[in-house]
């Protein structure tokens, strides 16, 4: 009984200044204003040389904290639920309204819980109000204390960059919420936050006055830099090998992609699902889950925002605090040539570079045939690109949209695969070779009695030549082609496309037949 009276009479001392009425004002940090004077060797137990002294004159000043006795301040002291609790309470009632006016009551702790449960900055009552509060209880009081905009972010502090505070525990939105205001620095230049001690009434001065005053507020920046195999660790089972089917169930390609939420929303190069009428994921586990289709999607851009079908996956992060920064260590995870769950390492050797018009992360970080649609990631496992092609005949120049091209995309009305594909028509016997007739609005003007070769007069195209050869070129892309390499044919160079999944190679080129001048397309 003893120590209970001693606890309540520290409560009785532990005084927030009552504003006089000529201050009152709408909401905001000027409503603190000082109240009290300190003078020099007011508290004899607080010496001018600890880290603390400029907190206690500022906090007694601003009426926010006073000593135990009218001469000791007892820095190594700890609180209670119920003192985080009022502290809590006043510092929103004086932001709010330039004053902190409670009745007293029994118990003394009541009208301030009362005033904390009203205002948002406690769910629900305490089962022992008495206990000593730990760091991390008087975190989640006091981060609730004042608005969101009174505790403006200024310091960069990654997820789970806190050593102690691993961004899934129930308060740790508290703890990064005050270490990004810079309410909070941490106990060491590791940033530890020590979540479990009881807080003293040192580090309380700390915290209230840097609440009140935001010239207080200290800097401090925490990067989570994990190993190689951590990031392999915690991002690879978010990343999927995917398999393309054409119309006819024929499997066409492969790429890569990664979850952005649990729910099965999820990023991939435009590229890798164009032309495809299907598609089945394959997850790190080895499990497979059908694409139910495409929310929303950018040939320009080449980005697609899927929907896999299940719930429960794994999912990263994107990174949106900073545009990457040359030179920076990344890791690149996805299926190149079909190995599943392939990572690598490398740096920024551009965080802008242009080609062809298009924005790109340059790296070193290995990609290859099938990396399409894989994650690009930073030192602290966040998305940053979407690894998306490699240049050939160069060593280590490899290309990433930025995720930040993601913004712009949004998951309201999800539509089928094959809905997207291209209303195109084929050449009878050799399905997908398009038919260049049907796209540029010309008849044939002669075939070969095999069937495999088909000439157009130039006279004859509804387009010019420049848009019919172009347009064609991409109907092949859409159709799953690819450039497979160069001919000399009477001085002309001619290009070469295959189509691997149907064992088809192809070329068009504007040729003379016989001094008409013609688009000759060939199928082997």
């Amino acid at each position: 009984m003893k120590k209970r009276i001693a606890s309540v009479l520290l409560v009785l001392i532990l005084a927030i200044g009552v504003l006089p009425a000529a201050a009152l004002a709408s909401g905001g940090l000027g409503n603190f204003v000082r109240v009290n004077t300190y003078q020099s060797g007011l508290f004899t137990d607080v010496a001018s040389s600890q880290w603390y002294t400029p907190y206690v004159q500022a906090g007694f000043e601003y009426g926010l904290i006073d000593g135990t006795t009218t001469s000791t301040y007892a820095p190594g002291e700890h609180l209670t639920i119920a003192e985080a609790v009022k502290l809590a309470a006043c510092l929103h009632s004086v932001y709010t309204t330039g004053r902190a006016d409670f009745t007293a009551s029994v118990p003394w702790y009541r009208p301030y819980a009362d005033y904390a449960l009203k205002n948002g900055i406690i769910s629900e009552d305490y089962a022992d109000y008495n206990a000593q509060a730990t760091r991390s209880d008087f975190a989640q009081i006091l981060a609730k204390a004042l608005p969101e905009e009174a505790l403006t972010v200024k310091n960069s502090v990654e997820d789970n960059a806190i050593p102690d505070v691993p961004f899934s525990y129930t308060y740790a939105p508290a703890v990064y919420t005050l270490y990004r205001a810079g309410v909070l620095v941490g106990s060491d230049a590791q940033g530890h936050f020590l979540p479990n001690n009881d807080i003293t009434r040192a580090e309380v001065a700390a915290i209230v006055t840097r609440m009140a005053n935001a010239s207080f507020r200290q800097s401090v920046t925490l990067r989570l830099d994990l190993t190689t195999t951590q990031i392999f660790e915690k991002c690879a089972p978010a990343v999927f090998f995917i398999k393309l089917f054409d119309i006819k169930g024929t499997a066409i390609k492969t790429g890569s992609g990664f979850f952005i939420d649990e729910n099965g929303l999820a990023v991939t190069n435009f590229h890798v699902i164009n032309g495809a009428a299907s598609a089945v994921v394959t997850t790190a586990d080895g499990k497979e889950y059908d694409v139910a289709g495409v929310y929303d999607y950018s040939k320009e851009k080449d980005l697609a925002l899927i929907k896999v079908d299940g719930g429960g996956f794994p999912y990263l992060q994107t990174e949106d605090s900073g545009a990457p920064v040359t030179g920076d260590d990344v890791y690149a995870i996805g299926s190149p040539l079909g190995f599943k769950n392939t990572i690598s390492t490398g740096i920024i050797s551009s965080a802008s570079r242009d080609v062809e018009g298009r924005n790109y992360i340059q790296t070193t970080a290995a990609i290859s045939s099938g990396s399409s649609g894989g994650a690009l990631l930073n030192r602290s496992g966040k998305v940053i690109g979407v690894t998306t092609a490699t240049a050939s005949g160069a060593q280590n120049i490899n290309l990433a949209l930025p995720i930040a091209t993601l913004k712009d995309f949004g998951a309201t009305k999800l539509v089928t695969l094959k809905s997207i594909l291209p209303d195109t028509k084929y050449y009878a016997e050799h399905y997908p070779v398009p038919d260049f007739g049907a796209y540029a609005g010309a008849p044939v003007y002669q075939d070969d009695e095999f069937g495999t070769t088909y000439y157009y007069k130039v006279s004859d195209l509804s387009k010019t030549i420049e848009d019919a050869l172009n347009g064609y070129a991409g109907l092949l892309d859409d159709n799953c082609f690819q450039f497979y390499g160069y001919a000399i044919e009477n001085g002309q160079i001619i290009t070469y496309y295959i189509n691997a999944a149907y064992g088809i190679t192809m070329t068009f080129s504007d040729v003379d037949l016989d001094g008409t001048e013609c688009i000759r397309v060939q199928i082997f």
